[in-house]
């Protein structure tokens, strides 16, 4: 009886599949930061627009109010300053990526080791299975044939 395929490094294929999950993971998590910090920068943007708007718009009413056209004028700096924070934080969040990005390759390309030697395996095992069963039926085909000629040979007297 033919024994059934055993991969020795099942595990370790396993812990691989495990570890780029996890770099997945990762990777998605830090790309959802990015795109918040993205999001977060395009609504200050469009605040500051309506912003600079109204601040226009004050400035051309007859009456001035000097304080409300000094907060606002603050209040434009103080987010123009929130973005361009924003800015450095996603270029730092970006280098994390790639650094993710990397570990995420180098986890792709170990459980790929893995499979292939897994993949080498199976055909090995296939190979010999094959072989060992045309060897079975060689064998079996040579006892039928012997058995046959046996049967049909004239079968000597004895006086």
């Amino acid at each position: 009886m033919a024994r059934r395929f055993q991969f020795r490094l099942q595990t370790v294929l396993r812990v691989r599949e495990l570890r780029e999950r996890e770099a997945k993971r990762k990777v998605g998590a830090k790309r959802a930061e990015i795109a918040r910090l993205d999001q977060l920068s395009r609504e200050t943007a469009d605040e500051i627009l309506r912003r600079q708007d109204v601040l226009r718009q004050r400035q051309r009413e007859q009456v001035l109010a000097p304080q409300a056209l000094i907060r606002e004028r603050a209040w434009i700096a103080y987010l123009r300053r929130t973005v361009v924070e924003r800015q450095a934080l996603r270029a730092g969040l970006v280098k994390e990526l790639e650094t993710l990005q990397e570990e995420l390759r180098q986890a792709r390309k170990q459980r790929r080791i893995i499979e292939k030697l897994r993949e080498r395996r199976w055909e090995e095992y296939t190979r010999d299975r094959k072989r060992r069963e045309q060897a079975e039926s060689d064998e079996l085909a040579r006892q039928l044939h012997v058995f046959n000629r046996a049967a049909e040979a004239p079968v000597a007297v004895q006086n």
